[in-house]
């Protein structure tokens, strides 16, 4: 397929680039360093990708994109942008740009973009009528809708690498281990293996490790005989035996004891194991995947977790990124959740404003994706109308009280301004640390990654001493 592309920039170090390494890949390249010229050539040449600076001199990027758009139907643009400039870059994916990139330039992540660009115009020729199945063509069903790999949402290069991943285990039996930060989707991740896996037709059965206590994990999941202790009246399946020929997903694996580790090594090296008060070994034949929020290395150094237990969970790692590592993927996220509360919620809210996605974007969302979609929810319940105006974001206030500054005298020099500005920011950013961990130094040292040594200079600076936070409650300390 011959792929043909124009890069508009002002920037010849930016054309350069992008010239050495889409011809590389072998692709056709032109250059134009404006909008006019870029429409010029538009109309004498039909271009599969366009790559467009946001920034461009005297050009509005979103008509531009418009203009391309409606010329040139199937032309992908990819907007080019500085990390000042998300806000434009939300815009222009609303106007219809396949998606954006942040300065400077990643040819890695480009590549992505590329071929995902390709991908959707090559599948987009093979059936108009059904999209989404030419691009998962090599999906089968499931019984589960939910899980389908088009409706997992993400176009964000670290997603797409994921979702590929999971497509190659559909037909083995690998464990899986999937870590990453609370409200990233784990569970939803491990639900999608399983109900595209040739399992799918079989249990799924989650067990949450975190949430039971320890002396009832072992008998939760491998069951117990009559009589094993006090109450057990009768025989009872564990969970493993619930999921036999199919899948088990044990959530929040770093939280259980080294006891339970040795029985679960085990079950991983024989599927085989004996329930509590038994003397009979039971078989199972089960996909095992786990996850946790936890650093696991972090755990065996401190002798909490096994080595070869570890070992034998990571046979196939997936790591979640962090919803603030993927804000490329917020506009989409959004429709999804607007979509999913409008038809749960019987409300018909139709748009969200410019200024909430903005809001949205500078936000640095500690919940993740299940913050995102608890703050929707309640947006399509508060908005009166048919219109999302503003977002009410937790923690927006006091996020703006920690990082804003005060009055710039713009009588000094720039040089001069950034020092002040940066000793402004580290003050109210080690006060509210200090008042979180009430003093602790090892802690606020740990969170902001710093020595204990460097700490207390600063400390020292800003005339802060830990004794003075120790004894705060909760909220106070505004003045200090």
């Amino acid at each position: 397929m011959n792929i043909s592309t124009l890069v508009i920039d002002d920037d010849p170090a930016i054309q350069n680039s992008f010239s050495k390494n889409l011809k590389s890949w072998g692709y056709e390249v032109d250059t134009a360093i404006n909008g006019q010229q870029a429409m010029s050539l538009a109309r004498q040449k039909t271009y599969n990708i366009i790559f467009l600076d946001l920034m461009l001199p005297g050009s509005n990027s979103q008509q531009l994109i418009q203009q391309i758009k409606s010329e040139q139907a199937n032309t992908e643009v990819i907007v080019t942008t500085d990390r000042e400039a998300i806000d434009e870059a939300v815009s222009a994916m609303k106007a219809s740009a396949f998606d954006f990139i942040v300065k400077p330039l990643n040819f890695e992540h480009i590549k992505i973009l590329v071929d995902r660009c390709i991908e959707k115009s090559a599948s987009a020729k093979a059936d108009d009528d059904d999209t989404s199945k030419a691009i998962n063509k090599d999906i089968g069903s499931v019984s589960d809708e939910k899980y389908c790999y088009d409706k997992l949402i993400g176009k964000n290069h670290k997603m797409q690498e994921i979702y590929r991943l999971i497509n190659t285990l559909k037909d083995v039996d690998s464990t899986v281990l999937v870590t990453g930060a609370t409200g990233t989707g784990k569970g939803v991740r491990a639900r999608t293996i399983h109900y595209n896996s040739t399992r799918q037709d079989h249990p799924f059965i989650t067990v949450d490790c975190g949430a039971i206590p320890d002396t009832l994990l072992e008998s939760e999941l491998f069951g117990y005989e009559k009589g094993a202790f006090t109450g057990a009246l009768k025989r009872r399946m564990g969970k493993f035996e619930q999921a036999n020929k199919g899948t088990i997903f044990m959530d929040e694996i770093g939280d259980i004891p080294m006891a339970t580790q040795q029985k679960l090594l085990r079950v991983l090296q024989e599927r085989r194991f004996e329930r509590l008060g038994g003397d009979n070994t039971t078989e199972v034949d089960v996909r095992i995947i786990t996850a946790t929020n936890k650093d696991i290395r972090k755990l065996i150094e401190e002798g909490a977790f096994r080595e070869d237990l570890y070992y034998r969970l990571n046979i196939i790692p997936i790591h979640l990124p962090a919803l603030r590592e993927r804000l490329d993927d917020l506009v989409l996220l959004v429709t999804h959740f607007m979509e999913k509360y409008r038809e749960k919620l019987k409300k018909d809210v139709r748009t969200i404003s410019q200024d909430a996605l903005n809001a949205m974007m500078r936000y640095h969302w500690p919940g993740n994706i299940r913050e995102l979609e608890n703050l929707m929810e309640r947006a399509i319940i508060m908005t009166p109308g048919k219109d999302i105006v503003k977002i009410d974001i937790p923690g927006e206030r006091r996020n703006k009280e920690i990082y804003s500054f005060g009055k710039i005298d713009d009588s000094l020099p720039l040089k001069r301004v950034k020092h002040e500005i940066i000793e402004q920011v580290e003050r109210k950013y080690l006060k509210a640390l200090l008042k979180k961990n009430k003093g602790n130094i090892n802690q606020v040292a740990l969170q902001a990654k710093i020595d204990n040594k460097t700490l207390y200079e600063k400390m020292r600076k800003f005339n802060y001493r830990k004794e003075d936070f120790k004894r705060l409650p909760e909220g106070d300390g505004e003045n200090l």
